[in-house]
This record gives structure tokens, C-alpha cells and sequence, in this order.
């Protein structure tokens, strides 16, 4: 079976049944699922930390094993540091009766604008 150039589709021209069928992205390559967000961006800090809190604690009386939290990078706060995302860092790391741990999102979930929560099972 050969591939067309664009978008690694297939060749309608060619017989797949001589390669055995359908291809299969194997599971070690495939990205994993992008768990459910909380929005936080444009809220006041408390706003902000008032929500994060009741909706961390909804998924995790859910089940859901890991949230992404967008916070946002700052770039429209005074100044252009951010004050939502050291907070709530801080907030994660002060709750470990909810959070077991955090760490930066990667870049195609928003990077250092957003962090990958994993929840503690309630």
C-alpha cells in the first residue's frame, strides 16, 4: 500500500488487502487525550481562586484524574507579570488533600500559560 505525499493518506489506486488492511497508529505513539479545562484567564484573583478550588473539586468527586487549569501568561497585567499563575501554583501546592501534584502544560495545551493538575481520588 503507498501513501499519498499530502496528509499521509492513502492511495485509492492501491489494493490494501495485499498489506493487510487498515492502518493502526500504534498506542505508544498516540498523544494522549487533553483532559477537561478550567478557564481562568481575564478573572480577578479571587474570582479566579474561588473557581479553580469548587471545580478541582467537582472533577475529582467526578473521577477525573487530571485537569488543565489555564491561568494565562499575564501578558495584559500591569506590568506584564502574571498574577494569576503563581497563584495558583501556590493554591495546588497548599491543597493536597485535592491536589497530588502539578506541572507545567505542555506547549500545544498553552505552556507556561497553563498548568496539568492531577487530582488526589475523593
Amino acid at each position: 500500500m503507498r501513501r499519498s505525499i499530502r496528509h499521509g493518506a492513502l492511495d485509492p489506486d492501491e489494493d490494501d488487502e495485499a498489506e493487510g488492511g487498515d492502518l493502526e497508529i500504534p498506542p505508544e505513539r498516540r498523544e494522549p487525550p487533553r483532559p477537561p479545562e478550567i478557564l481562568l484567564r481575564k478573572l480577578k484573583l479571587a474570582e479566579a481562586l474561588e473557581r479553580l478550588e469548587s471545580q478541582l473539586r467537582a472533577h475529582a468527586l467526578h473521577g477525573q484524574l487530571e485537569v488543565l487549569v489555564i491561568h494565562g501568561k499575564g501578558q495584559n497585567s500591569a506590568g506584564g507579570i502574571s498574577v494569576l499563575g503563581p497563584e495558583v501554583r501556590l493554591w495546588c501546592d497548599r491543597h493536597p488533600a485535592v491536589v497530588m501534584s502539578w506541572h507545567e502544560a505542555p506547549l500545544r495545551w498553552g505552556g507556561a500559560g497553563a498548568i496539568v493538575v492531577r487530582l488526589r481520588p475523593q
